[in-house]
């Protein structure tokens, strides 16, 4: 029997109204690829994050609140949005597991940023201020979600060129922050044409991409947005025998 692969999904939170939500663009993704996601609790205790990490095959790391500048050592400026410190910690701890374990992780926009965070590197608290390069692309758009802006250039030789089999494609963008300080075990595997970093890739796993595009919002009509998430699942999919 071919088991499909169980994902993690890392949860999204509305503050004003207390409560864990999700958009469902990112399951509509998962179980299209082949995939079946779960909405992860908010998890503390280290016995349970164990467990989450043991029993599923994947996770995906959302969008979402900024990153708290207290994790890369800088105090929050002016620029800076909303942070939530529950799902920093989560994502943290969370993530921390999955490396012991060598699980396949796809993260986007935000979850980008946190995975660079975790493994020593930092952030522009907001590109078009803190950056000295000027930007003169548009990483907030103003289109609708599913209308890509602006190109990025793929490393050959990189997980993400296998997937796209392209060295340039065209991505939407919904983002004020972005990597400043590249972290730990990482390799930049795509920027814009201003040059900021737009995905990377896990060095100490089998599949570790990161993006700062939003692939679940292109999907139901991007083929590169489709093929990321299916290698994805299909990496995921390995997971699934052992269960």
């Amino acid at each position: 029997m071919n088991k499909k692969p169980l994902i993690g999904v890392l949860p999204q939170y509305q503050v004003a109204e207390h409560k864990i939500r999700i958009f469902p663009e990112y399951m509509d993704a998962i179980m299209d690829a082949g995939g079946i996601p779960f909405l992860l609790p908010f998890a503390r205790r280290k016995k349970d994050l164990k467990k989450i990490v043991q029993k599923l095959d994947g996770f995906l790391f959302t969008g979402g609140q900024d990153v708290s500048p207290e994790l890369y050592h800088q105090d929050m400026c002016h620029c800076s949005n909303e942070i939530l410190p529950i799902r920093d910690e989560l994502e943290t701890q969370l993530f921390k597991e999955i490396l012991k374990v060598n699980k396949p992780v796809l993260g986007i926009c935000r979850g980008l940023q946190l995975i660079n965070v975790v493994l020593g590197g930092t952030l522009f608290q907001d590109v078009n201020i803190q950056n000295k390069r000027k930007m003169p692309l548009q990483h907030e758009q103003k289109a609708a979600v599913n209308v890509p802006v602006h190109s990025i250039t793929i490393k050959a030789a990189s997980l993400l060129y296998a997937i796209t089999k392209e060295e340039h494609i065209d991505v939407n963008s919904f983002h004020h922050q972005g990597i400043k300080k590249l972290g730990n075990h990482l390799e930049v595997v795509a920027r814009s044409n201003d040059g900021l970093i737009e995905a990377v890739q896990i060095k100490t796993l089998d599949f570790g991409l990161a993006v700062q595009w939003h692939p679940e919002l292109l999907y139901s009509d991007n083929v590169h947005a489709q093929k990321l998430f299916k290698a994805f699942i299909k990496a995921s999919k390995k997971n699934s025998k052992n269960r």
